[in-house]
């Protein structure tokens, strides 16, 4: 059993697993207390008690608004704009709870949740999408193919593929510790890692091993990507 509630119980749920043990019952052992710190918006701390409260689905209508006009400013032709404006809204709140060590106290910002720059959910959502277009524009690419990773030698592209091979020690690290900040804060190193190798590197070059290479590469970080955010109960928009 899995008990999610705020820090301030920690001494309740610790007193209680321990009257269940000396009760002589051995699944106390299984009895664990995950707690979280508090969430403010923009400074003002949020309480039931005191009647300063915002509701998740106000807060989840808000977002999708807000990324709907970005989108309406950044591709103005995307389609599927409002099913995008969703996923990214929704992601975005997600992303922002989750991405924070989930003992630590959360200040809610517009400005930082809905960034497509920072370490957000919009940027890990948008690099996948820029993986996706890549992916996409790569004549007769296959990713069952075999390919030569020989010829990946740029420092960056290295760089790149080590972040993706730690993904499945973060899992378990993630899992052991009931901590998803584990997930979220690899997802933006990865997501760092691929836009330095895509600003530094050319993709679509006339070798044509070189290519396939740096495509499956590609498809690699889109693949990670994807269910890194899965994992959070994030969706990954093929365009953004």
């Amino acid at each position: 059993c899995i008990y999610v509630t705020g820090l301030e119980q920690k001494l309740h749920f610790a007193q209680v697993f321990k009257v269940i043990e000396l009760l002589g019952y051995d699944w106390y052992q299984n009895l664990v207390h995950v707690p979280y710190g508090l969430v403010s918006m923009e400074g003002g701390k949020l309480s039931t008690r005191n009647g300063n409260v915002i509701y998740a689905e106000q807060i989840l209508h808000e977002a999708i608004e807000k990324i709907h006009e970005i989108i309406n400013e950044k591709n103005p032709d995307l389609p599927n704009k409002e099913e995008v404006s969703r996923q990214v809204g929704i992601g975005a709140i997600l992303f922002n709870d989750l991405y924070n060590q989930r003992i630590k106290d959360v200040s809610f910002s517009w400005d930082k949740v809905l960034n497509f720059d920072g370490e957000t959910g919009p940027y890990v959502q948008y690099t996948h999408a820029r993986c996706s277009s890549v992916v996409r524009l790569a004549e007769n690419f296959d990713p069952s193919n075999e390919v030569d990773f020989s010829v990946i030698t740029e420092p960056d592209a290295i760089f790149l593929l080590k972040e993706i091979n730690r993904f499945p020690k973060v899992v378990l690290d993630a899992a052991d510790k009931y901590e998803p900040s584990i997930v979220a804060r690899f997802a933006v190193d990865v997501a760092q890692a691929f836009n330095k190798f895509y600003n530094s590197t050319r993709i679509n070059v006339p070798e044509e091993n070189v290519k396939n290479a740096r495509v499956m590469l590609t498809y690699l970080t889109k693949k990670t990507l994807s269910d890194a955010l899965e994992l959070l109960g994030i969706q990954a928009p093929e365009a953004m």
